[in-house]
């Protein structure tokens, strides 16, 4: 076989397998926190938020994982996406309206050959092997019917608060939510909680942030440019982006020089990374 052919092949592998070039200029210390969403993220076969998916997210190498959190009626706090129970998985209802003893036997119905478990943050945090050496994002899902918002907004707080100090989580938590309210409230009875704004545009989470003292905003990377999130971090504001899938996702996403990246394809993010 032709000499140059090897050498060619020798060559494109090579190159092929170099690291990529990152010059990250950010708020945390020039490196990228790398979380799954819900996990391992969208589409894989663990549902997220499931704790076999947090689990493998952090057994690849993770910093932690962002997760959806929900509250039951008895102020448990549940690990699920949906509004309702019937969005993902066998059973029916608003988990605000339920009791954990209820909830708790929801299966997930999309994995026909599987049964993955809804798990509460308790289970997720008592069960998790050096559970303080992880970052987790809670994006609090305040799907309530309640005609007292103040009151519900306040009691998931007080659940928030007890679970982070049972697991002695505080340094390693962020919350983030689409509501100023509850952000406001969360400010004032964890003062030094870090806390994120999740809006609909990045000029909206910017004035948010600003104005109410926040930590951080949580947007998708296809709503945000490396300019913005320069203008953020003039401000010293972090920016955390998501609807990161595939590898060119990554790299475009990393390029914008974010502080954190939760995303739905954590090898990708691993490799590029690490």
């Amino acid at each position: 076989m032709n000499k140059w052919w090897w050498v060619y092949m020798i060559f494109f592998l090579s190159f092929s397998c170099q690291k990529e070039e990152l010059d990250i200029q950010n708020l945390n210390g020039q490196t990228i926190l790398a979380l799954g969403h819900g996990g391992m993220g969208v589409g894989h076969h663990y549902p997220m938020n499931s704790f076999e998916s947090v689990q493998a997210c952090l057994h690849h190498g993770m910093d932690g994982s962002e997760i959806d959190i929900q509250m039951t009626r008895d102020s448990v706090l549940v690990l699920y996406h949906g509004r309702d129970l019937s969005d993902l998985t066998d059973m029916k209802g608003v988990i605000h309206t339920m009791l954990w003893s209820e909830v708790q036997h929801a299966v997930y119905t999309f994995t026909p050959h599987a049964s993955y478990s809804i798990i509460s943050l308790d289970q997720l945090f008592a069960n998790l092997t050096d559970v303080q050496d992880y970052t987790f994002t809670f994006d609090c899902k305040l799907y309530t019917q309640s005609r007292e918002i103040t009151a519900y907004y306040a009691t998931f707080i007080r659940a928030i608060q007890r679970t982070i100090q049972q697991y002695q989580m505080g340094k390693k938590v962020y919350i983030e939510s689409q509501s100023r309210d509850f952000l406001l409230l969360l400010k004032e009875k964890i003062p030094d909680s870090k806390l994120f704004i999740y809006p609909s545009s990045f000029e909206e989470g910017l004035e948010t942030a600003i104005s109410l003292g926040l930590y951080g905003i949580t947007i998708s990377t296809r709503n945000i440019t490396r300019e913005q999130i320069r203008k953020a971090h003039d401000h010293h504001i972090k920016v955390a982006i998501w609807n990161v899938h595939t590898h060119s996702d990554q790299v475009r996403a990393v390029r914008k020089n974010p502080d954190i990246i939760q995303t739905d394809h954590v090898r990708s993010l691993i490799k590029l990374l690490k």
